[in-house]
């Protein structure tokens, strides 16, 4: 059975920056990070207990013990809000897919149409494109030869060298596409589809197994980008709008400040 509460917890007490200074005549740890007993002390709760939840024996801890978790680890905001959804797990996974079907498609191809001349396209739960104008879909060399099916974000950053070359902050936004592919299905760890995605990534980028195996969590929010174009390196400023209900978002790059 998928244990992805106690994975999320053992990767982020391995944190390096959370282990105590050394002592003197004492050298750094073997290990980086906390220990169990550390974390457990920290949140005020039982070693047993937490050893139970890393292991996969216990799954729903209280929100007093996810806010005291996140304390300890230090964890962000979007970060703490994926421990307490991983709770649910089997709950929310049992809900299935929506429908978004041709109706939500046409509303998005007609929300990026709306906005042109600026970049703008539209990403499901797993950065799968949806939508785009043209403009947004220039942005990724070569997405327009692909099948719609295949044009997924996440890949891209990852595998496709030309995408170091387009996007001058490249490892950052590869990053933060790794940790906002956690962070949207933080309810559904163990959807086939998903499962797929990851695993032929994993194969792929020995850079995207690490940043996956690390459980980096944070959902994609505005932000200043540079881009190599054919005019030149130009700055852009993308703005991410989230639609919930449709497990959607919405990226429109304009002009940079």
């Amino acid at each position: 059975m998928s244990n992805e509460l106690g994975d999320f917890l053992r990767a982020r007490r391995a944190d390096a920056a959370l282990e105590p200074p050394a002592r003197d005549g004492v050298g750094r740890r073997r290990n980086p990070g906390l220990r169990r007993e550390e974390v457990a002390a920290a949140a005020g709760i039982s070693v047993d207990y937490y050893t139970r939840l890393e292991q996969g024996r216990e799954r729903h801890p209280s929100d007093a013990v996810v806010d005291a978790l996140a304390r300890v680890l230090r964890l962000t905001p979007d970060a703490r809000a994926h421990l307490a959804r991983l709770r649910g797990v089997s709950a929310a996974a049992a809900r299935g897919e929506r429908d978004d079907g041709s109706a939500v498609a046409e509303r998005m191809s007609a929300l990026v149409d709306a906005v042109r001349p600026n970049p703008a396209y539209v990403l499901d739960r797993l950065s799968n494109m949806v939508a785009a104008n043209t403009e947004g879909l220039a942005l990724y060399a070569g997405f327009g030869e692909l099948p719609p099916e295949q044009r997924n974000t996440c890949r891209y950053l990852m595998t496709d060298p030309r995408a170091p070359r387009i996007f001058v902050e490249w490892e950052e936004l590869a990053r933060g596409a790794v940790a906002q592919l956690r962070a949207a299905n933080a309810g559904r760890l163990d959807d086939p589809a998903l499962r797929a995605l990851i695993e032929e990534l994993r194969g792929e980028s020995p850079l995207f197994a690490e940043w996956w195996g690390g459980h980096l969590v944070e959902r994609r929010r505005a932000s200043i980008k540079h881009l190599r174009t054919a005019a030149g390196e130009v700055a852009r400023r993308y703005e991410v709008l989230h639609l919930p209900e449709e497990e959607l978002r919405m990226t429109i790059w304009l002009p940079g400040a």
